[in-house]
C-alpha cells in the first residue's frame, strides 16, 4: 500500500454492467488525503455542475479513509458521496463498522 491506500479505484457502471480497475494518481492522495477529500476531487472532475442528481451521469462513490484497516482508533469509517437531489450540491454520509476495512483489504 502506498500512503495507506491501495493505488486503485474500482469503477462499476450499472448501466452497462461493466467493472473496471483504474489506477489512482499518487499526487491526488498526497493533496486530498483519502476518503472525503478524494471523493470531492472525483466529483469535481467527473460530474458537471448541471447534472441531474438522478441521472446516470451522477456518481455514487464509496470510499475508506487512509487509516482505515489499521489499529488507529475511530478510523473505520466508510464515506459515501454523491450530488444531493435536495440541494444539488455534494452530499456525503459517513458510517462505521466493518465495511470500510473489508473494502480496503479487498484491494
Amino acid at each position: 500500500m502506498r500512503y495507506g491506500e491501495t493505488g486503485f479505484n474500482l469503477e462499476i457502471d450499472l448501466t452497462r454492467g461493466s467493472i473496471e480497475r483504474v489506477e489512482t494518481d499518487q499526487r491526488d492522495t498526497e493533496l486530498y488525503l483519502g476518503g472525503l477529500g478524494t471523493n470531492a476531487k472525483i466529483l469535481w472532475d467527473r460530474v458537471p455542475p448541471e447534472v441531474d442528481p438522478f441521472s446516470p451521469d451522477n456518481l455514487l462513490i464509496f470510499s475508506a479513509g487512509l487509516l482505515c484497516g489499521t489499529p488507529a482508533t475511530g478510523s473505520t469509517r466508510t464515506i459515501v458521496s454523491t450530488i444531493s437531489p435536495q440541494t444539488k450540491l455534494m452530499a456525503f454520509s459517513m458510517m462505521g463498522g466493518f465495511f470500510a476495512p473489508e473494502l480496503k483489504h479487498a484491494g
